[in-house]
This record gives structure tokens, sequence and C-alpha cells, in this order.
């Protein structure tokens, strides 16, 4: 999976829609939100899910939500490293954590990033997190 992305780190991006055989126009059908890591994993996040654990984001402290962030990204880089020993359960839920926390750091609106973002995380960088569309 880390083939998408060179150096330590990912992209995670949330389309509005997809080509080929990708889930993702399907999701948004449904009115949930497509989370698509580097090209290979889609992860569905229901919207009544993602308002709920907004609220709780978004209650958290920053030092809080800063710790989180970088434990999810490293457990996002973990999964990448060694897909066959990965969770897929354990990595949604960092994928769906990840997409919120960063959503709630860099200051975005949720619903207009639910609708289509791109973000990136990179280990090496003085500024891990970055936004590459919104």
């Amino acid at each position: 999976m880390r083939h998408a992305f060179s150096g330590e780190g990912f992209v995670l991006s949330c389309p509005v829609t997809a080509t080929g055989n990708s889930p993702v126009r399907e999701i948004r059908k449904r009115g949930n939100i497509p989370l698509v890591l580097q090209e290979d994993v889609v992860v569905e996040l229901k919207r009544s899910d993602m308002l709920e654990s907004w609220r709780s984001t978004c209650a958290l402290g920053r030092q809080k939500a800063d710790d989180m962030i970088k434990t999810a990204a490293s457990r996002i880089n973990s999964a990448l490293e060694d897909e066959d020993c990965c969770d897929i359960g354990e990595l949604a839920c960092d994928v769906t954590a990840f997409f919120l926390l960063a959503v709630r750091q860099k200051g975005m609106d949720v619903s207009q990033a639910a609708r289509f973002c791109t973000l990136a995380w990179h280990d090496a960088a003085d500024e891990h997190l970055s936004i590459a569309r919104y």
C-alpha cells in the first residue's frame, strides 16, 4: 500500500467521485462519506457517526487532540508498512479519527471537508499535516 506516497507518511482523501470499481460513488449515493487512504483502502463514514464524533473531537483539549492525531498517524503508517498484519477494523477507526482530528487541527469546516478534501501527513516534515485540496 505504501507505493502511492514516498517516504514516511500518507495521503487521505475524501473524494466527490471516483473512476473504475471504486465504491466511492455508492457510498455518496447512500449519503455517507468516503475516506480513501492512499489509493487502496476505502472507509465508509456514516454521516450520523461523523456528526457525533465531530462533537467529541471538538470537545478535546488542544494537547489531547495533538497527541491523538500523532497516534492515529503512527498506527496508519504501521498498517501501511505491514498490510499482512493489519486489522482493517482498527485501521478504519484510525482513518476516521485522523480525518476528524486533522479537520479540527486545520480549522476546516467539517461539512465542507466531508464533501471534498485531501490531507497529507509527512512524518519528516516540520509541519506534519498539510491540506492538498479543500
